[in-house]
């Protein structure tokens, strides 16, 4: 017979990711996902388009989900406190060129989805404007 294997105990720790809330993470995926629905729906109806857009989704489903697959994984072994938003929002976080508080690190990540974003749904407004 099979001895009882007691149940596996998670490891305190930090999950990979964990240093930001979630919230900052959601908000990167929003403006990616805004990036991609403005230009499926300017550019969509081109000859071709389709295709090109159909593997830019899959590329985009593919590196949003490996660190969500990597951090579910982690979650099993390891038990951590989530970063709550507003305490980390007026927290100082430590960076390779000093010191910058929560707003300025969730600003500095979010800058470039949404530009790219912006920038998607405003030549793609150009784009069905001028036909």
């Amino acid at each position: 017979m099979a001895q009882d294997q007691p149940a596996e105990q998670k490891v305190p720790g930090e999950l990979p990711g964990g240093e930001l809330p979630s919230a900052v993470y959601r908000s990167v995926a929003i403006a990616f996902i805004w990036g991609a629905l403005a230009a499926w729906l300017a550019f969509g109806r081109a000859r071709g388009v389709d295709f090109d857009l159909s593997i830019g989704l899959i590329i985009f489903i593919m590196a949003a989900a490996l660190p969500w697959i990597i951090r579910k994984t982690a979650s099993h072994h390891i038990s951590a406190e989530k970063t709550e938003v507003r305490p980390f929002l007026n927290s100082d976080v430590d960076t390779a060129t000093g010191p910058l508080s929560g707003r300025q690190i969730w600003i500095q990540i979010l800058i470039i989805p949404a530009a790219l974003a912006l920038a998607a749904t405003l030549l793609g407004m150009v784009y069905v404007f001028d036909r």
